[in-house]
């Protein structure tokens, strides 16, 4: 990039009396990322990667240590990386018997485990999609009224019109309703640019903030080199629980598995060698990022750092407070892809965007290959998931309201206002993003990155090929699924004892 921008400088300053549209056109050019190239890849499979799970790196930094959160953003990195070989060689081994290769996760479990597996794979993506509904709704009704009463030091959070369930039901029904049951959201794609600007931006401020803060008076963080000095701030929390704490986080910061077939089929002579650099790339830049955010984060605020990094007093900043509210439109634009992807899943394709084009436009209808499921011949000429029973489909026939209710067009409405609905109903409950990110860390996530791809690799390596390589396959997803497990049992314990 460097070399380009030079030329860029000399191209310039030699035709300086050009026009400026022909300037501009050489800029695009120039600074262009073809599609399928590295450069591109590597962009995508870091907007799939990095989300709103980095408000919480600091908070997993305060319950492992600063010294446990590097080990565990290494260890996730490196968990991540091997996850990815997995899925790409697993998918090359599934076309040794002479079929085409799996492009897809369901694909995968379909050649692995049949039908069962791939239906319980399609659940578990759809319930994935949904959790993370509920995640990005906590995020939206836990900033903005955070941000509004620190703009305004006339409000207080007793307000109703600051109350979660009321900005969540502005913002389901003015903004996620609308764009949920639209049929084409392709614009809609490309909010995932705006999580990796806010998430850089946040970053950025996180570090200028704690420079300015610290050393200030008693109150302020220390400074960093007293703070690396001082073992109590290295070591964290220091117990076992935070560390499995911590853990479902750093492994929720690095899924991104789901679109790593996707991406490597798209790339310009895709090679397993290419898509592990593409990897190595996008998760050394997110683990800097993790990895900054986090550390800064928490010696900016150390035993008070909150779960949610947006919610700790930086004094009404408004540096702050702009990425904040930058973060909740790019959640906000975002929330409308899972819910179509996941009814997608739901009712199949024709179902799904009901009413729209024809099959060879799904791309213009929202259609995502990242997470979507292949339908058999029966379900693509239209037939939901809720009609695979023959004897049903004929006793719907039978009541008129079933049969209404089962017509794609209808089908389409009701799914999408349940799953807001019963999103809104979750997250106006949950006040804590760690909540939903532990529950979300500890269930979907290990299986959707971990169990599933150790599956694929064992069950296609039928000639025995990569002994060592499933043998740390099972060691990585077994340490990854016991802690993940023992987090889930101290939330149940809390959760009880509350």
């Amino acid at each position: 990039m460097t070399g380009d921008f030079k030329e860029l400088q000399q191209t310039h300053s030699l035709n300086s009396s050009s026009s400026p549209s022909a300037f501009f056109e050489r800029v695009t050019s120039t600074i262009r990322i073809p599609p399928g190239s590295v450069r591109s890849s590597v962009f995508t499979l870091l907007t799939a990667t990095v989300g709103s799970g980095i408000l919480s790196i600091p908070y997993a930094t305060y319950k492992a240590g600063i010294i446990g959160t590097i080990i565990l953003v290494f260890i996730g990195a490196t968990a991540a990386y091997f996850s990815i070989w997995m899925i790409v060689t697993s998918s090359a081994l599934s076309g040794d018997d002479g079929r085409p290769v799996a492009t897809t996760y369901q694909q995968l479990a379909a050649r692995c485990g049949g039908t069962k597996l791939e239906k319980f794979t399609k659940w578990i993506l759809v319930t994935n999609l949904f959790g993370t509904t509920v995640l990005y709704m906590v995020v939206i009704a836990t900033i903005i009224p955070a941000a509004i009463e620190a703009m305004s030091s006339s409000l207080s959070g007793s307000e109703w019109f600051l109350g979660r369930w009321f900005i969540l039901l502005l913002i389901v029904g003015l903004v996620e309703t609308p764009l949920g049951l639209m049929k084409q959201i392709s614009a809609l794609r490309y909010t995932s640019l705006l999580a990796i600007f806010f998430a850089l931006y946040l970053t950025v401020i996180t570090v200028t903030e704690y420079v300015d803060m610290c050393g200030d008076d008693e109150k302020s963080p220390k400074c960093l080199g007293d703070a690396i000095n001082d073992s109590k701030v290295l070591s964290g929390e220091g117990t076992f629980e935070g560390f499995v704490t911590a853990v479902p986080i750093i492994v929720l910061s690095f899924t991104c598995q789901p679109n790593v077939l996707p991406i490597y089929i798209e790339m310009v002579r895709p090679s397993p060698e290419k898509m592990l650099r593409v990897g190595r790339y996008a998760f050394f830049f997110a683990s800097s990022l993790y990895m900054t955010i986090g550390i800064f984060g928490y010696l900016t605020f150390t035993t008070d750092t909150l779960s949610d990094y947006l919610l700790n007093d930086y004094k009404h900043h408004r540096e702050v407070l702009a990425g904040g509210f930058g973060l909740v439109i790019s959640v906000s634009c975002s929330i409308p892809l899972f819910v179509h992807a996941g009814r997608f899943n739901i009712l199949g394709s024709k179902a799904a965007t009901a009413g729209g084009a024809d099959g060879d436009d799904e791309q213009e209808q929202g259609y995502n290959p990242l997470v979507h499921n292949d339908y058999d011949d029966d379900e693509q000429k239209g037939k939901s998931a809720f009609l695979d029973d023959g004897d049903d489909a004929v006793a719907a026939q039978d009541l008129p309201w079933t049969a209404f209710l089962l017509k794609p067009e209808v089908m389409h409405v009701w799914v999408t206002l349940l799953w807001l609905a019963m999103s809104y109903g979750i997250s106006s409950a949950i006040s804590n993003i760690g909540i939903v990110i532990g529950i979300l860390g500890s269930t979907t996530i290990p299986i959707i990155g971990y169990i599933l791809p150790t599956t694929f690799l064992i069950q296609m390596d039928t000639k025995n090929e990569y002994k060592v390589q499933k043998f740390f396959a099972l060691l990585i997803t077994g340490f990854i699924c016991l802690a993940c497990l023992a987090n889930l049992a101290f939330q149940i314990k809390g959760f009880a004892g509350q």
